[in-house]
């Protein structure tokens, strides 16, 4: 049967080869060039509208797609009392495969994930759309926000196979998720939609696998909703022109309508490299109950290797996108003694080695060793298994720490005999401290639940490594505290889901990106300190000079939309173009070197209703620059409102004084006496309003007279609206709206 499914994909690799590729050679490719992969009769059977089937497409209705012969079998999965299903002997690392799927924003990750789920009998049909996007925040916004993760079992010629898909998001505010999931991958599904071709995003998922050494399977999605032949080929193009990657490499899958799944499952077991990893055991404890000094235990641990596993992800159970275990069959209730909602649950790809409860690893990072209470994969919910062995993806149970002490990124070993040390462990490579973008104060409604906020946010940052804290004290709004992030979209997902699985609301400061500075007196080599509203050093308080962080934008467009798109950029967002490329007849690809400032406050929002949705945006790592900045306080009644203070370029600063005063002037309730709001840099006022007091016509009663009698009662009002404003310094109420409204003052 092999000889067979060579012979057939000769022709239609040649086919591909061509200059020109019509759909229907696309469609009946998808449906009838998978191998033959077996079932059995354990295999879980698919509902007959699970194989391919004819595609919707106004311009593909007249190709019949034929059934695929092909079926796909799945092993007997693992019950929940079932701990003997994954054992060393079960999946060595020739039958396991883990690969991640990635591409841009939009362009069918999920969907595909949960095509493959569904084929593979993973999911029942009740349940696809539901399972990746776990978190509310991901399923009302329609967007990936975390990566999710699942075993698959397949069989293929009488062989089990374990494959295991990590599901990345594809907004560039969550790429450090994508960078923990691919470490944990040996290769890449990299997915391009046929009709819309790369996207920035696409090119920059592309650039980390290939920096991993990855393997990458280019796939091109949503082939139901192609009307020709040209978007196809100009996708094709753009693939060999932009990667590398041939056409005859390429995948074609339609998740929407179940067509070219086979084909992309045998692709994965064909083309995805196996795991390459040390087998053995790696703890005492694994061992089987032998006399101590036998010669057979001696040789048993002659052979034992030390445990290497990647920490990629983290939470616990009172985290909303938390896994839980399914409930036992018959209803039963079984206490296994994990099932504390404290627990920490930790996703791990291992490396080297086995691991199993109650092994004690050790954090390499932290050097914290802690025992593991108990082990499993997801299938696909928690399913506690005997052992995790080298290459396979799982999950183990921690008692809950603090969070600080489980860093995402870390590597996890043991060291089995006294002939192995520490310098023996080789860290698996990739970790990194993530460094924030921008940073807001985050404040609770009413001051006294600073308590409450304080723990939400530990406990969500169990889940959400990448989100700094640090305590803030703010007069006008009290206790808070100061979170760092990716991205505007990184905070505005965090601040919904405090909301949505603690019940926590806050008050938002207009979000900054971090500056730093450079102490006078210093070296060049010495580091630079960071600088924020709270810490900020005037040059005469000991600051040489001011750096502020530039990034390279990279914009993929739509020819028409260029000029327009250019002229923002260079006339509001301070940008400066780099260089532009044609990519074909309809898209071009320009690059800007802008402040991470201006590509914070909004660049990104003009670029997506100037090119009506079209456009795609990426960004690279921040370059400090030196820069003539300065601070703006805003003062409320002449009391500093620290969470309304800005750092901005020194030619900026009338500028965004005035709209942020305008803004409270529009936003602030009128009381009796006036409230003066004022911008100032340093001890210079750059911008006033006043919002004017509600007056009492006092002299309404008088109708006629001399004048005097009438100058005597406006100056009586006059000086009990001063008495009154002594009285009332500083007694302004500043709410969400009124934040927001200044927030958007700032992005104008």
């Amino acid at each position: 049967m092999r000889v067979g499914c060579c012979l057939l994909l000769k022709p239609i690799r040649q086919r591909l080869c061509t200059a020109s590729i019509s759909s229907r050679h696309i469609m009946r490719w998808c449906a009838t060039s998978s191998s033959n992969i077996n079932s059995t009769e354990t295999a879980a059977k698919m509902p007959d509208d699970d194989v391919s089937g004819s595609l919707s497409a106004p311009s593909l209705l007249k190709y019949k797609i034929e059934p695929s012969t092909a079926t796909m079998g799945a092993p007997r999965p693992p019950h929940d009392d079932d701990r003997a299903f994954c054992t060393l002997s079960s999946f060595p690392p020739s039958h396991i495969r883990n690969f991640a799927v990635v591409a841009h924003v939009d362009h069918g990750k999920t969907t595909l994930s949960d095509a493959i789920l569904r084929r593979t009998g993973v999911l029942s049909g009740s349940q696809v759309g539901t399972y990746t996007d776990r978190l509310l925040v991901e399923r009302e916004r329609g967007i990936t926000i975390k990566a999710q993760t699942c075993s698959i079992f397949v069989v293929r010629d009488g062989e089990e196979f374990l494959l295991n898909l990590i599901d990345t998001p594809g907004h560039v505010d969550f790429q450090y998720e994508v960078s923990r999931s691919l470490s944990a991958s040996d290769a890449a599904l990299l997915l391009v939609d046929a009709a819309q071709g790369i996207e920035a995003q696409t090119m920059a998922h592309f650039h980390m696998a290939l920096d991993r050494g990855l393997t990458i399977l280019p796939v091109l999605t949503k082939m139901d909703a192609v009307l020709s032949d040209a978007p196809v080929d100009r996708a094709l193009q753009d693939l060999e022109d932009s990667t590398g990657l041939l056409r005859r490499e390429v995948l074609f899958t339609s998740a929407k309508e179940q067509v070219g799944i086979e084909a992309l499952l045998h692709a994965i077991i064909e083309r995805v490299p196996p795991p390459t990893g040390l087998l053995g055991l790696s703890d005492l404890q694994q061992l089987p109950p032998l006399l101590p000094g036998s010669a057979e235990r001696a040789a048993m641990e002659e052979k034992m290797v030390p445990l290497r596993a990647l920490l990629f992800d983290s939470w616990t159970s009172e985290c909303g996108g938390g896994l839980r275990r399914p409930a036992p069959r018959g209803g039963e209730k079984v206490n296994s003694g994990n099932d504390n909602d404290s627990n920490l649950i930790c996703l791990v790809r291992i490396i080297d080695g086995t691991l199993t409860a109650k092994t004690v690893v050790t954090f390499y990072q932290s050097q914290r060793r802690c025992e593991a209470l108990e082990v499993g994969i997801i299938h696909p919910e928690l399913r506690p298994t005997a052992a995790l062995t080298a290459g396979m993806v799982g999950y183990v149970v921690f008692s809950r720490v603090r969070g600080e002490e489980f860093l995402v990124g870390e590597t996890l070993y043991t060291l089995p005999t006294r002939k192995f040390a520490r310098e023996d462990i080789v860290p698996v490579p990739g970790f990194r401290r993530v460094q924030p973008v921008v940073f807001a104060g985050f404040y609770p409604d009413e001051g006294e639940y600073i308590t409450q906020l304080r723990e939400a946010v530990e406990k969500l940052r169990v889940n959400e490594p990448a989100v700094t804290m640090e305590p803030l004290d703010c007069p006008a709004l009290g206790s808070g505290l100061q979170l760092g992030f990716l991205g505007m979209l990184h905070m505005q997902v965090f601040q919904e889901r405090l909301l949505a699985e603690f019940g926590q609301r806050v008050l938002v400061t207009p979000p900054l990106v971090q500056y730093k500075y450079r102490e006078a007196g210093s070296d060049e080599e010495e580091p630079l300190k960071p600088l924020t509203v709270h810490t900020w050093k005037w040059i005469h308080e000991g600051a040489a000079c001011y750096l502020e962080p530039y990034v390279t934008a990279t914009i993929i467009t739509r020819r028409e939309h260029f000029q327009a798109i250019d002229s923002e950029a260079l006339r509001r967002f301070r940008g400066e173009q780099l260089d532009m490329r044609v990519l074909d007849d309809a898209r071009v690809l320009v690059r800007y070197k802008m402040p991470l400032a201006d590509l914070a406050r909004g660049f990104f929002a003009v670029v997506k209703s100037l090119s009506h949705g079209y456009a795609s945006l990426d960004y690279g790592d921040p370059v400090y620059e030196e820069a003539d900045l300065v601070k703006v306080d805003v003062l409320v009644q002449k009391s500093r409102i620290s969470a309304l203070s800005v750092i901005c370029p020194r030619s900026e600063a009338p500028s965004i004084g005035k709209r942020i005063v305008s803004s409270l002037k529009s936003n602030l309730t009128r009381t009796a006496v006036d409230i003066p709001l004022q911008a100032m840099v340093g001890s210079k006022i750059v911008a006033r309003e006043t919002v004017k007091a509600y007056r009492k016509d006092v002299t309404a009663k008088i109708h006629a007279g001399d004048i005097s009698r009438k100058q005597k009662k406006w100056n009586d009002q006059k000086k009990g609206k001063e008495r009154m404003a002594r009285r009332t310094v500083g007694a302004v109420t500043l709410d969400q709206s009124i934040l927001a409204a200044a927030m958007g003052a700032i992005s104008l």
